[in-house]
């Protein structure tokens, strides 16, 4: 069984000025100062990928403790140097809610949404037919594989 009810994922964005020097110096740092930053918060499982024009990092917590998300956001953005934002998503894996954070130097925001039970009004609802409780025949495809219809 998963020990770790809850999983934090992370962007962070360059502006287009910074040169490609400066990006790979921003990003080693970054890197470094969050491994620690989410080390001392108690993450556990945590994944760098350098994308190019940002960086992005997931990892674990045993719980889904708001008051920890909120101290790394506010930690974050001090560690941010110019020319660099960043978004945090902490999903509670019971699915009770989600923590959406917006990172600028210096300042942050947060806005939490609950996850609704049943989907919201209106959605468009896609069937599909062959399922265990279809007893119609499932449908032929028409074209040969790697074909399109």
């Amino acid at each position: 069984m998963d020990k770790n009810r809850s999983e934090l994922f992370g962007h962070f964005s360059y502006d287009d000025d910074l040169t490609y020097e400066a990006l790979l110096e921003v990003e080693e740092a970054l890197t470094a100062d969050m491994t620690s930053l989410l080390l001392r918060a108690g993450a556990s499982h945590l994944d760098f990928t350098p994308q190019g024009d940002a960086l992005t990092f997931q990892c674990v917590f045993e719980a889904h403790k708001l008051y920890i998300y909120r101290k790394i956001a506010a930690e974050t953005v001090i560690l941010l140097p110019n020319g660099v934002q960043g978004r945090l998503l902490c999903l509670d894996k019971d699915f009770n809610s989600l923590h959406i954070y917006w990172l600028r130097t210096g300042q942050w925001q947060e806005e939490e949404r609950t996850v609704p039970f049943e989907p919201p009004q209106g959605l468009k609802i896609w069937k599909i037919g062959g399922t265990a409780t279809d007893t119609a025949e499932p449908p032929v495809a028409s074209a040969r594989p790697g074909e399109e219809k």
